[in-house]
């Protein structure tokens, strides 16, 4: 029940929102523009549906390589962040045993 009042408040406040932004003259303008774009390129489609499922492969293999780039730029950025904290690991080992040498020396 909640969850159907959530859905409906935020589409009511979507449209809402978006009949108030019309009321600015270059946002219709823009929206006028946009939807004649969109509608052009559907009725593209519709005489060629070859076309729409080669665009839409196209758009697919940008994205996932795109996706791939991202995914093996953050495996290089974890792997070199991994790398740093071992050295400070082992710093850190380095320092304490330092340490406790210092502390027993000067405890005898």
């Amino acid at each position: 029940m909640g969850q159907q009042k959530l859905w409906k408040g935020m589409l009511i406040g979507a449209a809402v929102g978006g009949g108030l932004m019309l009321l600015d003259k270059d946002t219709r303008s823009y929206v006028g523009q946009r939807g004649r774009s969109a509608g052009s390129t559907c009725k593209g489609y519709i005489k060629q549906p070859s076309q729409a499922i080669h665009s839409l492969r196209v758009n697919y293999e940008y994205v996932s390589k795109q996706l791939n780039k991202g995914v093996e730029e953050l495996l290089e950025l974890l792997s070199k962040l991994e790398d740093m904290l071992n050295k400070v690991g082992e710093i850190n080992k380095e320092v304490e045993n330092q340490l406790k040498s210092v502390d027993s020396k000067e405890a005898s």
